[in-house]
């Protein structure tokens, strides 16, 4: 229930943080940075978790992380000022953090040999669902109700967990001596915290031309090369044992680069169908529930004991599967740049079906997989690492797909503005309105209204350029990543080794 809580929050878009900003004092640009001020931090903390379990037990972590995460959502809830708001949300992601790394390595490792595979699937559903049903919701609760009603509603489901956690989870004691690389993890957290936040910075300040983005942009590098170095020389952050995993190693290259294309495409429908086809967050909310559905039925599909009719049962089966859903992702996301703002919410539904089909697919199939032939004891150290992955190339995906919605935007305006003369027939709808009436100040071609509307309308199809460049990058790159699910190796028998949760023999990962 905390991990869906916390992919819930996770996907609480730029639309319904706007209405926030507005109601605090900023300006839309900040919504921008309520989406960051979570994700990174989120993202950050999660490699901390292996080493703070050995040092402080599960049960702190599993009490404390939420117990944060719930406490922040409810003073966000409180908040009449940007700030306020934001150090709430950076606590959220501090807390949240936790919760799938540590869901995780319970759900994966310690059900027991019959139930692990369930529980590896459930993992992967939970991130599925969560992220799917967070849009919707938070869009109708921010129309229907208020935001604040959200925040505290997620806030106090978060602390009736801990009460229940705190009186029923056994005590698990930890060893105060465990030695965490706290040097390690500055390096870490400086070089991909700054490297996110940079790519926010640049799109609001020219890039380049700014100084703070070019020493923010240096500074993650130098940053990332000494963590790079800090990790051969002493991986005590890590428990690299993880990294003898092969499966998991593919899973984890293949997860995080799909999941940074998927993310380009899957986080700008909702500005699309603002800006580009004048749907209201209400609208955009009823159009998002195929998708739901789609996303919800299909990981339930690929969950083992969940599912009556599972599909992929077998890692050879799960790899196909896999490499399919991303190749009919990149399809869908051609097919999705094939657009127009006079694209209808129908046509809109049945491509967010595909995407969630397809989303749940590559999701759940790359988790399951990515953990199915790791120890249970690393467990709780490869879901942190796995999730750091992914959460921070979601981070950097919004940076890269901003940066091309910033350039393509300019770039037409520029184009379309050229466009603009009085003998253009196409301008005459946007001057027949104002015809004798007064249309405040007149110049020599064009009144206050028509510019208005000519400004606008402007601004709507640069919008839908952008889309179509951002679906058509993802959509070809995917195609190139389809291949990589088929690099998984299937579990090999080998004497004297004991069996996988499917009954075949696996060759242990060596010490």
């Amino acid at each position: 229930m905390l991990e869906l809580l916390f992919f819930a929050t996770d996907s609480i878009g730029v639309p319904a943080h706007t209405y926030v900003s507005g109601d605090v004092g900023g300006t839309p640009y900040l919504s921008i940075w309520f989406m960051v001020s979570f994700l990174v931090p989120a993202a950050l903390v999660m490699p901390l978790v292996g080493g703070l379990k050995a040092r402080y037990g599960v049960k702190t972590l599993a009490v404390l992380a939420p117990g944060l995460f719930g406490l922040a959502c409810v003073f966000s809830s409180m908040a009449t000022d940007p700030q306020w708001f934001m150090a709430m949300r950076i606590m959220q992601g501090l807390g949240g953090g936790f919760i799938p790394a540590i869901a995780g390595g319970y759900l994966g490792g310690e059900l027991g040999k019959d139930y692990n595979p369930m529980g590896k699937g459930l993992v992967a559903l939970a991130g599925i669902s969560g992220s799917a049903i967070g849009i919707p919701i938070s869009a109708l609760l921010t129309w229907d109700l208020s935001w604040r009603f959200m925040y505290v509603a997620i806030g106090l489901i978060a602390l009736v967990a801990v009460f229940i956690i705190s009186s029923l989870m056994p005590r698990t004691p930890g060893d105060p001596t465990f030695e965490i690389d706290w040097l390690g993890y500055g390096f870490m957290s400086g070089g991909f915290g700054l490297l996110a936040l940079s790519l926010v910075v640049g799109n609001q300040r020219e890039w380049f031309a700014d100084p703070i983005y070019v020493l923010m942009l240096w500074t993650s590098i130098v940053l990332l090369g000494l963590f790079a170095w800090r990790i051969f020389t002493k991986p005590k952050l890590i428990d690299t044992r993880i990294f003898k995993d092969i499966n998991y190693c593919i899973g984890l290259v293949n997860l995080s680069s799909v999941v940074f294309f998927l993310f380009m495409v899957f986080a700008l429908v909702p500005r699309f169908l603002m800006v580009a086809t004048n749907n209201t967050i209400e609208n955009y909310a009823f159009t998002f529930l195929p998708f739901v559905a789609a996303a919800i039925t299909t990981g339930v599909l690929i969950t083992p004991r969940i599912s009556p009719y599972l599909i992929a049962e077998n890692p050879r089966h799960k790899k196909w599967l896999c490499s399919s859903g991303i190749l009919a992702f990149a399809f869908t996301a051609l097919w999705i740049a094939n657009t127009n703002s006079q694209q209808n919410n129908h046509n809109i539904g049945l491509q967010l079906i595909c995407v969630g089909a397809c989303f749940a697919v590559i999701t759940g199939m790359e988790i399951q997989m990515a953990l199915t032939t790791m120890a249970a004891e690393l467990m709780v150290s490869a879901s942190s690492v796995l999730f750091f992955c992914t959460n921070i190339s979601k981070a950097i995906s919004g940076g890269v797909s901003n940066a091309i919605l910033t350039v393509t935007t300019q770039g037409s305006w520029t184009r379309f503005r050229e466009h603009i003369h009085p003998s253009n027939p196409a301008m005459e709808p946007f001057l027949q309105p104002f015809q004798g009436h007064s249309a405040g100040i007149t110049g020599s071609s064009w009144s206050q209204g028509s510019l208005e509307l000519i400004n606008k309308e402007i601004a709507r199809q640069a919008e839908v350029v952008a889309f179509i460049n951002i679906a058509t990058t993802a959509g070809l790159v995917l195609l190139l990543l389809c291949a990589l699910p088929l690099l998984h190796r299937s579990p090999t028998k080998t004497k004297g080794q004991g069996k996988s949760e499917n009954g075949i023999q696996l060759t242990s990962p060596k010490r």
